[in-house]
């Protein structure tokens, strides 16, 4: 199993490609390009430069919060866009040049992407271990929306709370999760728990959400001001 702080801690940039699957499986292929974004953000959250590159279909990076690409095409065209060939590697399917790790991400059933929130798919996917398959209706898909919506509206409440630190037992699990595996979906549960946890003061809260939000690219402080 990947350790990130373990295994991929050293000088210079960390070199990663994404490998988006070449059939036009869109749900899986966003998730592929998903599980590289988060990876990238714990990495440089610990203080080390990522370099991305994937291959395959392009996607909008944009709409779904995703870092758009230092370099794409070829193995090749992204070893030399990167000033090297990547050691970390992420796919659907399997690999073998891989050089230092390489991730295998299970395949997303998802309905029509152009028909969904985009940021509602990124948080249900980040519910659940990034190499276990998902298959996800639209009502999920709406669900999810609504706990994105609650989440924000809380934390723009919270912003108006004197500031406290993050709890440290929290940062602590957080860190572990992310660190050992990628684990959004601790994380995840995690805030969840955090929301309705009456013995941690507003402020704490609106940190560790802000704080955590660096890595799930969800946009929770976008209401911050206009409540």
């Amino acid at each position: 199993m990947l350790r990130i702080v373990d295994e991929l801690a050293g000088p210079g940039p960390l070199r990663v490609c994404a490998h988006v699957p070449a059939d036009g499986d869109a749900g899986t292929g966003l998730r592929v390009l998903l599980t590289a974004d988060v990876l990238a953000r714990v990495v440089e959250l610990r203080g080390r430069a990522v370099l991305l590159g994937w291959t395959g279909p392009a996607y909008s990076a944009a709409a779904t919060g995703l870092r758009p690409a230092d370099a794409e095409g070829d193995p090749e065209a992204i070893a030399e866009g990167l000033g090297g060939r990547p050691a970390v590697h992420l796919t659907s399917g399997t690999y073998a040049g891989a050089t230092t790790a390489c991730l295998r991400i299970g395949e997303a059933a998802l309905p029509p992407l152009d028909d969904l929130d985009p940021l509602a798919v990124r948080v249900l996917l980040l519910g659940h271990p990034y190499e276990e398959p998902v298959a996800a209706t639209a009502d999920e898909i709406d669900e999810a929306a609504r706990t994105l919506s609650r989440w924000r509206r809380a934390v723009a409440h919270w912003a108006a709370h004197p500031s406290k630190p993050i709890p440290a037992d929290l940062k602590a699990t957080a860190r572990a999760a992310l660190d050992s595996r990628l684990d959004t979906a601790a994380v995840l549960r995690l805030l969840e728990d955090l929301e309705t946890a009456s013995e941690v003061p507003e402020g704490a809260k609106f940190e560790t959400f802000s704080h955590l939000d660096r890595v799930l690219g969800l946009e929770l402080v976008r209401e911050v001001g206009t409540v």
